[in-house]
């Protein structure tokens, strides 16, 4: 949570903390009670200047931020700040490679929300190592050939033969989806974050279900994510 920024007073200094920012920030002595942490400077690094003209590129980007501040180092105790540690990087590359991502191809006229969640999801399961079972079936273990229909089996953490779903199961599952699906997410996880364009037509029904997939792994509440209602 940032105090400060928003001016008024005797300081007539205006507000330059926005969603989305890269700042570099210095910080103030530590205090012992360490209730607050101080910044004695912050200088913008980056900002975004097309994002906030497409309403669905900002709510994309509040969720975005929203989802990597939920699996963030917290700091409670002034022990807590280890400023070398190198374990929470993949978050922050996360969170930095969407943004400028979303800040470039919100111009195109081409460009998809869809698509840039979808890309957003996918890249957030390698980087918190929950990337589902793609190989192999999840249920039986035998290899999953690229022809093959599959559907993505949130309790089994990986993609599974079609044959191994419930009648019921089938008659709500599309088997040439998942193939699509699986493919498609392979894609994406082998891709340079800045490059990658989605091929297949994304539902959000899918999107939903990559959601699900990562607050079910993550043991989080769908609900905790306030932002993610403006998109789904």
């Amino acid at each position: 949570m940032f105090y400060g920024g928003q001016g008024g007073g005797k300081k007539k200094v205006s507000s330059i903390l926005q969603v989305g920012y890269l700042f570099k920030v210095g910080f103030g002595r530590v205090k012992s009670s360490f209730e607050i942490l101080t910044s004695k400077d912050h200088v913008e690094k980056w900002c975004h200047k097309n994002i906030s003209h497409n309403p669905m590129a900002f709510y994309l980007l509040c969720f975005f931020c929203e989802f990597c501040q939920s699996f963030a180092p917290q700091i409670t105790h002034k022990d807590d700040l280890d400023l070398s540690e190198k374990s929470h990087e993949g978050i922050f590359r996360l969170l930095s490679n969407a943004i400028f991502r979303l800040e470039s191809r919100v111009l195109e006229s081409d460009f998809n929300a869809n698509h840039e969640l979808f890309i957003f999801l996918v890249k957030a399961m390698v980087e918190l190592g929950i990337f589902p079972r793609t190989e192999t079936c999840a249920v039986s273990g035998v290899e999953i050939g690229d022809k093959d229909f599959v559907s993505l089996s949130i309790e089994q953490g990986g993609f599974i033969h079609y044959s191994h779903l419930s009648l019921e199961e089938q008659r709500l599952v599309n088997g040439q989806e998942g193939k699509s699906l699986r493919s498609e997410m392979l894609n994406v996880a082998a891709s340079k974050y800045s490059e990658y364009k989605v091929s297949m037509q994304v539902q959000k029904s899918e999107l939903n279900q990559l959601v699900n997939y990562i607050c079910y792994h993550q043991h989080v509440q769908r609900e905790h994510y306030k932002s993610l209602s403006l998109l789904l």
